[in-house]
Order: C-alpha cells, then sequence, then structure tokens
C-alpha cells in the first residue's frame, strides 16, 4: 500500500486562518457593542477555538485518508491553535497600538475596578498591582502571550479532542 504525501502544515496553516477570522469576528462584534471586557467576551471565545481545533483535527485525518493517530491529531489541533494564535495577536496588536489606543486605558480602569471589587488586595499593595498588571497590557506584551497562550491552550483542547479524532488503521 502506498502512503499518500499530507503536508499538516498546510493543512492547519488554513484551519488556522480560518479560526482566527472566526475570533477576529467576534472581537469586533465585541468591540463595536463596547463589550470587549465582558464575562461574556472573556468566555464566548472557547467554543469557537474547540470547534476551530476539532475542524483542524477532522480536516487532517480526511487528507490522510479517514486514519489518523493521536499524535497526529493532537499535532494538527495544536498547530491550528498556533497559526490561529498568532494571526489573531497581531490583530490585537494592530486594534490596541493603532485603531484604539485608548483601549489601553480602559483596560487599566477595568483591572482596578476588578481589584477593588474582589477585595483581595490591600489597599496599600493596590498601586504597585496595577503598575504590575499595566506592564503586562501593553500591545507587545499581549499579543506575544496571546501567542503563548493560544499555543498552551491550543495544547491542553488538543490532548483531549485528539483522544476522539484519531482512527487508527485496522
Amino acid at each position: 500500500m502506498e502512503e499518500k504525501s499530507v503536508s499538516i502544515w498546510k493543512s492547519t496553516m488554513f484551519s488556522g486562518v480560518y479560526l482566527a477570522v472566526a475570533l477576529i469576528l467576534l472581537s469586533v462584534i465585541f468591540y463595536a457593542t463596547g463589550n470587549m471586557f465582558s464575562k461574556v467576551a472573556q468566555y464566548s471565545s472557547y467554543p469557537i477555538i474547540i470547534a476551530g481545533i476539532i475542524w483542524g483535527q477532522l480536516s487532517y485525518r480526511k487528507e490522510l485518508g479517514g486514519i489518523s493517530t493521536y499524535g497526529q491529531a493532537l499535532t494538527a489541533g495544536l498547530l491550528t491553535m498556533v497559526f490561529a494564535s498568532i494571526i489573531t495577536s497581531i490583530y490585537t496588536y494592530l486594534l490596541y497600538a493603532i485603531i484604539d489606543p485608548s483601549l489601553q486605558e480602559q483596560m487599566r480602569i477595568f483591572t482596578e475596578e476588578q481589584m477593588v471589587a474582589q477585595g483581595k488586595v490591600p489597599e496599600e499593595q493596590m498601586e504597585m498591582a496595577l503598575n504590575m498588571a499595566a506592564k503586562f497590557q501593553t500591545p507587545t506584551m499581549m499579543a506575544v502571550i496571546g501567542i503563548f497562550g493560544g499555543a498552551l491552550i491550543g495544547l491542553i483542547i488538543s490532548l483531549i479532542t485528539a483522544i476522539f479524532i484519531k482512527k487508527e488503521p485496522i
């Protein structure tokens, strides 16, 4: 039996681009409605990410002829999310640095409100905590964290979904 040569890079890149477009559209909706920092905005991307990873894994399995190992499914899911994370991080950088720099101040205010509401940070340490948070809320840091955080989330989700996506040869 002859093995089919399939590029995991090409397959996962296309899946990652589609996932990134979906995530960016969701972000644009929340931005346009003024709900960038709401709880719904924070959690609504996860079902899209899970669906995108599964779609990337299934697309790659289909290209392999309907059979894939756990490792192949895991790699396909992870790479799909890595490509999506790179693209969405570029969008995030552009949004916070060029399109609407006032979002950085809005995020700082939101962070401060959340710290006060939780009451876990003593008032004398509040300024130090806000300064530390501000260092991670620059467009560059958010983009870098977005890439690595997305890869980590992609790995965790792919570790789970690959169990169900794999289809070993009989």
